[in-house]
């Protein structure tokens, strides 16, 4: 990716912002190796002022760089917190304490958004809106309401002018991403264009509520004939694309856990419950809730779940679903082949993995729970382990199965606060052999030999003709091979570099070389007994050479 000049310069002031908080954390390092230091003031690029002194960790440092510039990089932040396979254990481990918080705004700049969204007359949709936010977040703030037939909602408002910033913040981490990738900051496997726009692709899709109102719809209907777990209900005729009206759920939120001590609440079955809904969402609708935390679901009259916010979800095809399912098995009877086997089928993979190692890291992944019941096993422990083990070996996954990983990792954490006892692997146990009991019945097997049928018949149909028009081109001499080169751009930075430095050598060798033929004259008009033109030619040089001399030094490279 070459890094984007212009666009740099199309938004200075958020540039000179970023290099501030980077220096006030102690990440001056940072500004040197992406060259930052042009955006601050000339008297600050003269006395840098980095807190040198910092004692918190490298990786404490830029997760509170990330919380300090807002909403788009505490969202990267987040979304790398999920990718255990290209982070280190000790950012993914600072990075998940990101929070999501902003300032909440007054009621009369949310009250621009409900008026582009409902017109001018809004105010007649409501018997009453409270213009206090009952939450408020780094993209909407929510407000509570009244219907007019006498109903009780929320207002979740998108954050006016939102959208604007993302973009331009967008454009700046690409630009910062790409010159990062030129100067070598990343490993190889570190693909940063594919994780922008996988970033990318996830905010755009947040910032639309109809997306949103449309996951609602689809997460209520695969839970429809489950009474215990409830969703709230959306007025879609009010709704929009920066706007949702959502029914007001009446309950008590999991984060409170103070009042979920209160012996009316059935703690153990909810948590089965919630693990059991878990299940459902992966195993069998391949459609999941992304963000489970205790924040986001309700207990509702003493054994029910709700689910809110739905801007975040996952989704597994019917492969993956399958892959799933049997991972999970073969975990719990620990066996390694068919683990390894999934891993592989899954996973994009280093072409130097040595399988055997492999292999051996898995046997010893299973043998820190040997013996242990499955009542005794730490599956936050097992989810940890294997996001080590998938970083140290280099094997990528989609981007889908961390966000599983995390939405079972916060789900165990949430039924363990419920209830100390439970475990979520014996549920997921039980629910697997009902539901392979269900996959093998005679029907559903026929239904998938036909699909593998059908895949195979689309897949090997046009061989023959692909086949033959390669040996007619060999035949004709018409064969052509394209060839790409990769990883060039550094190359060519640097040769441009060299260029300009050998361009302005013989500029300043040609100024000293014609200024000294000049001085041998009588050329007037003359300062300090030489001629003025020598004397500018010379001045001109020097100065050339000084910015020459600083910039090499500046570089590293002499």
């Amino acid at each position: 990716m070459v890094f984007n000049l212009p666009k740099q310069y199309q938004h200075f002031q958020r540039y000179r912002k970023i290099t501030q908080i980077l220096l006030k954390n102690g990440l001056g390092i940072l500004v040197d190796w992406l060259e930052l230091d042009k955006y601050l003031p000339f008297k600050e690029r003269l006395n840098r002022d980095e807190n040198s002194l910092n004692k918190k960790s490298f990786a404490a440092r830029v997760r509170q760089v990330l919380q300090e510039l807002g909403p788009t990089y505490i969202k990267f932040g987040q979304l790398l917190s999920t990718r255990a396979d290209i982070l280190p254990p000790v950012y993914i481990k600072e990075l998940r304490k990101l929070q999501d918080k902003a300032e909440h705004l007054s009621f009369s700049d949310m009250e621009r958004v409900l008026i582009e969204e409902l017109g001018d007359h809004y105010q007649e949709k409501f018997l009453k809106i409270n213009k206090k936010p009952q939450a408020t977040a780094s993209i909407a703030q929510t407000h509570r309401a009244k219907l007019k037939d006498g109903s009780d909602v929320i207002l979740k408002i998108q954050r006016p002018g939102i959208e604007k910033s993302i973009k331009t913040d967008l454009q700046i981490l690409a630009n910062l991403a790409g010159l990062a990738t030129e100067k070598g900051l990343f490993p190889p496997f570190f693909k940063t264009d594919r994780l922008i726009n996988e970033f990318k692709e996830s905010l755009q899709k947040e910032l639309d509520f109809k997306r949103e109102l449309s996951n609602m719809n689809k997460f209520a209907a695969n839970f429809g004939q489950n009474e215990f777990v409830i969703i709230p209900t959306v007025y879609e005729e009010l709704s929009g694309k920066k706007l949702l009206v959502l029914e007001e759920i009446k309950g008590i939120k999991l984060s409170e856990i103070d009042e979920l001590l209160n012996p009316d609440i059935d703690a153990a079955f909810i948590a089965e419950i919630g693990a059991k809904a878990l299940m459902q969402q992966i195993l069998l609708d391949g459609f999941f809730h992304a963000d489970p935390h205790p924040g986001n679901i309700f207990i509702v009259d003493r054994n029910k779940l709700a689910y809110i916010d739905f801007g975040l979800m996952g989704q597994l095809i019917a492969e993956d679903r399958d892959r799933m399912g049997i991972l999970f098995v073969a975990v719990l009877k620990k066996d390694i082949d068919i683990v390894v086997d999934i891993l592989i089928d899954i996973g994009d993979l280093d072409p130097n993995l040595n399988i055997r190692k492999f292999k051996l890291e898995i046997q010893d992944w299973f043998n820190r729970y040997y013996g242990a019941g499955l009542a005794e096993i730490d599956f936050l422990g097992i989810i940890d382990d294997l996001e080590r083990l998938l970083y140290n070996l280099k094997i990528r996954m989609p981007e889908e199965f961390f966000l599983l990983f995390r939405a079972i990792a916060v789900s165990q954490g949430v039924a363990y606060k419920l209830d100390p006892n439970f475990n979520i692997i014996e549920v997921a146990n039980d629910f697997l052999i009902e539901l392979l009991i269900n996959r093998f019945q005679p029907k559903k097997l026929f239904s998938r030999l036909l699909n593998k049928l059908w895949d195979y018949r689309h897949a090997t149909k046009d061989i023959p003709g692909r086949v033959s028009k390669i040996i007619n081109k060999v035949i004709s001499d018409d064969l052509t091979i394209n060839f790409k080169h990769k990883n060039l751009e550094g190359l060519s930075n640097q040769l441009d570099i060299v260029s300009n430095r050998l361009s302005i050598s013989m500029i300043i060798s040609a100024l000293i070389i014609g200024s000294s033929m000049i001085i041998q004259t009588d050329m007037k008009p003359v300062l300090f007994g030489i001629p003025l033109l020598g004397f500018l030619g010379y001045s001109v040089a020097g100065i050339m050479g000084l910015f020459l001399v600083i910039s090499i030094f500046k570089s590293g490279r002499f």
